[in-house]
């Protein structure tokens, strides 16, 4: 499978929100859902509503694009989410990672191969979360911050501190797009260039989320013979997908506050949905999800962005 990289350097830290409280803490990645509804903001800034209606009618039909997660990077490497049905161990304890959230590039590739590479210690790096074939476990690939702020009480106009948690990458992050129309590159491209002034993800009134284009360049993937497919986009499957679906997966919930121009303060509604990384028997597509009307339809992207992964059973 051969497909598109986009490359972006980040120059603020970003918030993806993913509770509320005291402390909304941040994701290490971008979903593509959160990508999605940035893209489309911007997207109808630079081609107007009817446009955007247009592409989004198209989506329901037959996408012509689909875009996996946004991803990191360290020492020009690029990670990816480990696949769920792989159970990864140390060399020198067997102990399980249970909190890994990415693996390199090489160990990627060799897993959808089937194979399961010993895991050297000196790889794990940021306290467990990532393991990268040849590094150094000093190393960092991003950095947390909480940073405090000051809600006021509507009624007793008393105030109270809460913090937000923020995401800063040390090196450029990364997601790919199967682009199935090419009379729509020049459309993707350009949108995701303005995207980078305006920002993408939570608290871009503080300034965070903006980036730079890098590149754009092409990547491929092997074929496997009778494979199973990882997801690397978060996945909503359509009715006819769910019966008889098999496979190793997580479930995570998903809800937020829409963003338009004419809504602005209006929840979606809350949806479950599989996450990055998650492994099934067989080919998967996904869909829209209409999550809040009113002014206008809002939609969270559920669109597989699947690669073939062997598993043995």
């Amino acid at each position: 499978m051969e497909c598109i990289i986009c490359k972006i350097d980040p120059k603020t830290s970003f918030h993806i929100g993913v509770k509320e409280g005291g402390l909304e803490e941040t994701l290490h990645h971008i979903p593509s859902d959160t990508l999605f509804s940035a893209f489309c903001n911007v997207y109808r800034l630079i081609y107007g509503k009817e446009k955007l209606e247009d592409l989004l009618q198209k989506f329901n039909e037959n996408p012509p694009f689909i875009f996996s997660s946004v991803y990191p990077t360290i020492n020009g490497k690029l990670l990816f989410p480990p696949p769920k049905n792989v159970i990864l161990k140390s060399k020198d304890d067997e102990k399980k990672l249970k909190k890994v959230e990415f693996i390199s590039e090489d160990i990627f590739r060799k897993v959808l191969k089937g194979e399961l590479p010993e895991i050297n210690e000196d790889w794990i790096l940021q306290d467990g979360k990532v393991i990268v074939a040849g590094a150094n476990k000093e190393e960092k690939i991003w950095m947390d911050i909480n940073t405090p702020r000051v809600t006021i009480d509507r009624t007793t106009s008393a105030s109270q501190i809460y913090y937000m948690g923020e995401v800063k990458f040390k090196e450029k992050l990364f997601f790919l797009i199967d682009l199935r129309e090419n009379e729509y590159k020049k459309e993707v491209e350009t949108t995701i260039r303005v995207m980078g002034d305006e920002g993408i993800g939570g608290e871009r009134t503080y300034g965070k989320g903006l980036f730079k284009v890098e590149e754009f360049e092409k990547i491929k993937f092997d074929e496997i013979e009778n494979p199973w497919y990882i997801t690397l986009s978060m996945f909503y499957p359509r009715k006819e997908e769910i019966t008889g679906i098999e496979g190793y997966f997580e479930i995570v919930e998903r809800g937020g506050w829409v963003y338009s121009l004419e809504e602005k303060y209006k929840r979606r509604k809350f949806i479950r949905m599989f996450a990055e990384g998650s492994v099934f028997n067989r080919k998967i597509t996904g869909k829209l999800v209409k999550v809040a009307e009113g002014k206008h339809d809002v939609y969270r992207f559920g669109y597989a962005f699947s690669l073939p992964i062997k598993v043995i059973e």
